[in-house]
């Protein structure tokens, strides 16, 4: 009995073979790999049944508890279930006094094997070789107990000849067979894991554009673990026997070689670049050495990951040409500049010289770019740098900033200041010389100039952005001074900038806070009496009192300050109007108001007129418009189409200082103007210039000619008024009767003069203030 229980034990064995060969072979197919070892368990169930001991009739012992128990530990549900359904329908089908019991035993040995398999599962338990024959005492000892529902005359034959047999070799059975199929499953698990991570390694060597080699410390190359689809492959496999000297020139393998013995002194990774002739051609490489644990015939090895840098180091340098250079000049740009500035700083600091900045401003560049584009502007861009390199010394820089404006920085010029302005003096003459020389532009020739600022330096106190400031204003003041020249710059200069850059602050915080007053200078006709005023616009400052408009106008403009300026002016000459409107006595009064250029070009012109007269409530008639001739010569269809639709809503225009710009009759006709205005500088030497006389008795013949009211501004005195009524002009504007003064007083010297003509009934005209020249 007992080689029959140690037969059924080898049953288990090749159990344990087969379940081995399946897990390999159905890896990969999850399911039905656990239906496989279903139908194992069930089938090794059945032959053991077959070859079980026969006690009596329908009374048999065999390996089946054992079977089921590993079939729910290392199975689970499903081999559990198909072995179980196996077994179960074999001892059925067997019969006899036992079926039932040995039915029972089916069902608690499979649910045995699965409730061990959760406290592992768990961790409740470890599974180890205690564990597993505990299990296989604990579940044979209920078998047992299981046998005592046999007949009595059976259990106490069983109970004598098989209970201890049987719960000691099957228990040691339990333990083994755990134990193999444990093995089994953990190199099943190993074997996976290694699997998993090969092919991970590959994937990620796959996707390393590195050529990955390992080398002795000799320099030979061992081996190449890059994949053969690598775009260096072949090369590196053709490497394989070679020393580094053979395939490297002198120098370089050297220095790898001195490299890889460095990296293994040190035991970490060092990193070398060096060029290498391929069958690309000549690249540059970048290598990575690091200790490999393998040793090669007694010889230390390292892992040297090679990676092909040339189109990165191609690109590394045009981005670093692009953060100091400029693309289309090739010149230093603004940031390197201002390094060399800072050193040039320093060097005049130490060898006591000084130093000079160029700042230098192509002429009229802007009507090239505007007339011929920005492709020839470019090509004579070229022309100008090429230039300028053909004028400086080679330890001199040539800077281009951006758009036409270019920078020569001097170094090393003389110990004395007068010395080192005239050698700045000289190359500057040089460079005026050199530009003013036709370029030729494609087929074209085109002739400019330049102006040139020039400020010296001696010693690092003074910052690179404040010597480009004076170079900068020394520009300013060449173009001022009419172009094709150059400039030195001057501290009292820059007092002047300072100043003006304080006044555009103040000027912007003006108009933001409603700092501006509007003053109205009388407009009379030959009776006398006021027909309308200017509005003339007035800076009120809080610290400063009252600013001539002679001294912020001219920057507004320049700012662009002066489109809101000009709204603002124009809002409140409306509100204004409103005013004047509700009252008898100035119910007739119109106001002129003057529009600057930046003004009508805006889009909306047209709707900030008309918005401001809807928002006043005031007649159209009331708004007089005046205009300068020189805003004119630009856009001028587009400016007459504004007129026209402003005149057709009731608005009138006049045009101011004419005669002193651009007086054309050809322009003039087609102008929807109402009024032409004399310039004062026709009526000042009106008296004893005869050329005066004769301009003014023509704009008056001209403005009659064209139906066309005409009025002269700066009367001064009654012999001009007088002269100006002989000549037919009777409407006038002048310190002779009234200067710019509030809204409120407008009307004082027309209320005086009016009371003294009612007494003496001899004036005729408004009584002047006290004139002033």
């Amino acid at each position: 009995m007992l080689m029959d229980l140690i037969r059924g034990a080898g049953l288990l064995l090749s159990l344990c073979l087969i379940q081995g060969f399946n897990i390999r072979l159905l890896k990969n197919h999850k399911h039905l790999q656990r239906w496989f070892a279903g139908l194992l368990f069930g089938v090794i169930c059945v032959i053991g049944m077959v070859q079980a001991i026969h006690f009596s009739p329908g009374v048999i012992f065999d390996s089946r508890s054992v079977i089921l128990g590993m079939a729910g530990l290392f199975g689970g549900i499903t081999v559990t279930l198909i072995a179980s359904i196996i077994s179960l329908v074999y001892r059925i089908s067997i019969g006899g006094v036992g079926v039932y019991i040995g039915c029972s035993i089916i069902i608690v040995s499979a649910l045995a094997g699965l409730l061990l398999r959760y406290l592992v599962y768990k961790k409740y338990l470890p599974l180890s070789p205690v564990t597993l024959f505990s299990f296989g005492l604990v579940l044979h000892a209920i078998v047992i107990l299981i046998f005592t529902q046999f007949p009595s005359g059976i259990v106490v034959q069983v109970m004598q000849d098989i209970a201890v047999p049987l719960t000691i070799v099957f228990a040691f059975a339990t333990l083994i067979l755990g134990l193999i199929l444990n093995d089994i499953e953990q190199r099943t698990n190993t074997e996976n894991a290694l699997i998993y991570n090969e092919n991970k390694l590959r994937l990620i060597i796959r996707g390393i554009p590195d050529a990955l080699m390992i080398m002795d410390e000799d320099g030979n190359y061992i081996e190449t673990l890059s994949n053969s689809d690598h775009l260096y492959y072949e090369t590196a496999k053709k490497l394989i026997g070679f020393n580094v000297k053979d395939v490297l020139p002198a120098e370089t393998a050297t220095t790898l070689l001195s490299t890889i013995h460095n990296s293994l002194e040190l035991n970490q990774s060092l990193t070398i670049e060096y060029e290498r002739l391929t069958e690309f051609g000549r690249r540059l490489v970048e290598a990575r050495i690091q200790p490999f644990p393998l040793e090669t015939k007694k010889t230390r090895a390292v892992l040297v990951l090679a990676r092909d840098i040339t189109d990165r180091k191609i690109k590394e340098d045009e981005i670093s040409f692009l953060a100091f250079y400029d693309s289309l000049t090739g010149l230093p740009n603004r940031r390197l500049l201002h390094e060399r500035i800072q050193h040039a700083l320093a060097n005049c600091h130490r060898n006591e010289t000084h130093g000079a900045l160029l700042f230098i401003d192509i002429d009229n560049f802007k009507t090239l770019n505007d007339t011929l584009g920005h492709d020839k502007g470019d090509l004579m861009l070229k022309q100008v740098a090429h230039r300028l390199n053909g004028c400086i010394r080679e330890t001199d820089t040539v800077s281009r900033l951006g758009g036409d404006e270019f920078v020569v920085m001097l170094e090393d010029l003389s110990r004395m200041e007068d010395v080192a302005a005239k050698q700045s003096q000289t190359i500057g003459e040089h460079i005026l010389a050199s530009l003013n020389q036709p370029y030729r532009i494609d087929s074209l020739e085109y002739n400019s100039s330049a102006s040139i600022g020039i400020t010296l330096f001696d010693n690092h106190e003074v910052s690179s952005d404040d010597l480009m400031k004076h170079a900068d204003i020394a520009m300013y003041q060449a173009k001022s001074a009419g172009r094709n020249t150059f400039r030195f710059f001057d501290k009292k200069m820059q007092t002047l900038v300072s100043i003006r850059a304080d006044l555009e602050n103040d000027l912007r915080d003006g108009v933001k806070n409603n700092q501006m007053i509007l003053h109205y200078q009388p407009q009379v006709d030959r009776y006398g009496k006021i027909q309308g005023v200017e509005a003339l616009v007035r800076w009120n400052h809080p610290k400063k009192g009252m600013i001539s408009p002679s001294d912020f106008i001219p920057l507004a403009e320049e700012t662009g300050l002066i489109t809101n300026l000009g709204n603002w002016v124009l809002k409140e000459a409306c509100k204004q109007l409103n005013v004047w409107s509700k009252k008898e006595e100035t119910r007739h009064l119109t106001i002129a108001v003057n529009i600057s250029a930046r003004q009508i070009h805006q889009p909306d012109f047209i709707e900030n007129v008309l918005g401001a007269i809807y928002k006043a409530d005031i007649e159209p008639q009331k708004l007089k418009l005046e205009l300068t001739e020189s805003l004119l010569l630009e856009d001028t269809e587009e400016i007459i189409q504004k007129m026209t639709i402003l005149q057709g809503c009731g608005v009138s225009f006049s045009l101011d200082d004419f005669g002193t710009g651009y007086s054309s009759l050809a322009y003039l006709k087609r102008l929807p103007l109402h009024q032409l205005k004399i310039d004062q500088s026709f009526i000042r030497d009106l008296l004893t210039d005869p050329n005066d006389e004769a301009i003014s008795r023509t704009i008056v013949a001209l403005a009659e000619s064209l139906g066309l009211e005409v009025i002269a501004e700066g009367v001064e005195t009654e012999a001009h008024r007088r002269k100006l009524a002989e000549l037919g002009c009777f409407m006038y504007q002048g310190y002779l009767f009234g200067r710019p003064c509030p809204a409120d007083q407008v009307l004082l010297p027309y209320q005086t003069a009016k009371e003294a003509q009612e007494e003496s009934n001899t004036v005729h005209y408004l009584q002047p203030l006290k004139a002033e020249s």
